[in-house]
């Protein structure tokens, strides 16, 4: 039987990302092979109190997506209260974590009195990297044109001694494009496509030639297109796969594989 914490998934940004980090969870955690040892889960999808992170930090409006969440953490942290339990708390959203939106979801959190923490994706992805590939300096990173803007990778991993390299500013109009386009893009079907598939791997080979070591997958519905834990040589860096290794650990280190 898990003694632990219970693991709250904040959702609904992004149509696969909370299912994903659910099954990452999932996947990482050691149990006796019972049902039972596996950890109490959490997890709100609210996407319709939750708006584009990439339209909010465009538009100059951050706030909007913050607080969508921060009704969605209160939500579970009442769920918690009345269970008797403690918990823990995770949003597989790498936009979602810039300053601008995730500072003030953090004091949004800490005003209300809130007892559910949460762990911050692009933290627990630079620890990730540090520990798991100690010799890698260069990093290349794909993700959402609001990501890019913000800034967040390079202001996370560059202090650390890391060097960023980015696909062009044109191709960065494609990629953000498979991600968004209404039609056929993987927001849109949640499928991936060989169009798809192809672009990613076009993408990939780029960051390579411009001297990535290793590429972090910096959308939630990039690893759906490039699930490989290795690909051309190079390290795929999946944030939720870094972050749901720190909520197991969080909630009971001892689930650790």
């Amino acid at each position: 039987m898990n003694n632990g914490k219970v693991i709250v998934i904040g959702g609904g940004v992004g149509p696969l990302a909370g299912v994903k980090l659910h099954q990452l969870i999932i996947e990482n955690t050691k149990t006796d092979g019972t049902d039972q040892d596996h950890f109490e889960i959490y997890h709100l999808s609210r996407s319709g109190d939750i708006p584009d992170r990439t339209d909010a930090l465009l538009a100059g409006k951050p706030e909007l997506p913050a607080e969508g969440m921060f009704r969605t953490f209160k939500i579970a942290d009442t769920a918690l209260k009345t269970a008797g339990k403690r918990g823990v708390g995770g949003i597989p959203c790498n936009t979602f974590h810039a300053p601008a939106i995730f500072t003030r979801f953090t004091r949004l959190v800490s005003e209300a009195g809130l007892t559910l923490p949460a762990l911050n994706m692009l933290e627990e992805t630079a620890a990730f990297i540090t520990t798991r590939y100690p010799s890698i300096r260069t990093l290349g990173i794909m993700s959402t044109t609001g990501t890019r803007k913000a800034g967040v990778y390079h202001d996370m991993l560059e202090p650390l001694g890391f060097s960023l390299v980015e696909i062009d500013e044109n191709d960065q109009k494609e990629l953000h494009e498979a991600i968004y386009n209404h039609t056929w893009g993987i927001k849109a079907v949640s499928q991936i496509s060989l169009r798809i598939r192809n672009k990613f791997e076009r993408f990939l080979r780029k960051l390579i030639e411009k001297g990535a070591e290793a590429v972090i997958l910096g959308c939630t519905e990039i690893p759906l297109a490039l699930p490989e834990e290795e690909l051309f040589g190079v390290p795929l860096i999946d944030p939720m796969l870094a972050l749901a290794r720190a909520l197991i650990r969080e909630a009971n280190p001892q689930k650790c594989i």
